[in-house]
């Protein structure tokens, strides 16, 4: 054992943005099997496991010059659920009713899935929204308005209603990201 397999990760870190190809490999050592196991916990599928975490490793050498990592282990961390929910999205992976129940659990243990954080969330999205915008918004998701009762209210068409909400969706989903992404999933597995 050397040295540099004793060096802390913030070390290792200053190491690999210098271009240290060994503290790249000591980073990949005492992650990838952890990390590798977090994904596995979700997909149960040894091959996408292993491409996750090898894409996962490539992207942090690629582009280690144009990250802003604080702290190394909850980057790494972070990454593979991110990596996970991009899967899911994209519809290459799908998650087991257990492994979904643990990535819900994991989130609400580590308070950053909890109804009241994703209400404040939600809410300072609509409050950001441009007046008109979040008037039909509030019109369609809180007074329950159709778009042709909406348009009648507002004396617009029901295409300009459609086109607010449309933007209005699409900003929410910007700024809840990860939020709304779980809560989508955990929704479509409860149905």
């Amino acid at each position: 054992m050397n040295d540099k397999e004793l060096w802390p990760d913030e070390t290792l870190l200053e190491s690999l943005l210098k271009d240290d190809e060994h503290a790249f490999k000591l980073i990949y050592q005492r992650y990838a099997s952890g990390l590798y196991a977090a994904a596995y916990n979700l997909f149960r599928n040894k091959p996408l496991c292993e491409d996750l975490i090898q894409e996962l490793f490539a992207d942090l050498w690629i582009k280690r010059k144009d990250l802003n990592i604080q702290s190394l282990k909850p980057y790494l961390y972070m990454s593979v659920k991110n990596r996970v929910l991009m899967l899911i999205r994209s519809g290459r992976a799908m998650l087991d009713e257990s492994a979904l129940e643990k990535l819900i659990a994991d989130y609400a243990a580590d308070d950053r899935l909890n109804i009241r954080e994703l209400n404040d969330v939600l809410n300072q999205g609509i409050d950001s929204l441009p007046d008109r915008c979040r008037e039909i918004f509030q019109l369609s998701r809180r007074e329950h308005l159709s778009n042709k009762e909406i348009a009648e209210r507002l004396n617009i068409s029901v295409k300009t209603v459609e086109n607010q909400m449309t933007i209005a969706l699409r900003r929410l989903r910007e700024q809840a990201g990860e939020f709304l992404a779980i809560l989508i999933i955990w929704t479509i597995f409860r149905m």
